[in-house]
């Protein structure tokens, strides 16, 4: 079964998904979704919504290890400004969660 014909009954999002997932697929399936892509011929704002979507779901799931390790996320779709914006949107949010479950050491403290 050729890559095309197995990748053709997916829909946008999921091959959007594939694409930008990085290592976990082929060269070869990856060019299988890009020219499956082109046939559905969908408009480039669709396509960098749900690779916005994708990136900043990962992004927030995964931030702490994406900090710990130094890692910059690289999409086939997005611009490195785009990623940067969910970088810091993440980090914030990251830091605001951090600044919720701090323990006030004012209110604890023994005589």
């Amino acid at each position: 079964m050729s890559l095309i014909k197995r990748y053709s009954n997916h829909s946008l999002k999921e091959l959007i998904i594939i694409l930008e997932s990085g290592d976990d697929y082929t060269e070869e399936a990856k060019d299988a979704i890009r020219t499956i892509i082109e046939f559905k011929d969908p408009s480039e704002l669709e396509l960098k919504e749900i690779a916005f979507e994708y990136w900043e779901n990962k992004i927030n799931d995964n931030i702490k290890s994406i900090l710990l390790k130094n890692q910059k996320p690289i999409s086939k779709i997005l611009s490195k400004e785009e990623i940067k914006t969910i970088m810091v949107t993440a980090f914030e949010r990251y830091q605001e969660k951090l600044q919720l479950f701090e323990i006030d050491t004012k209110k604890y403290w023994f005589v």
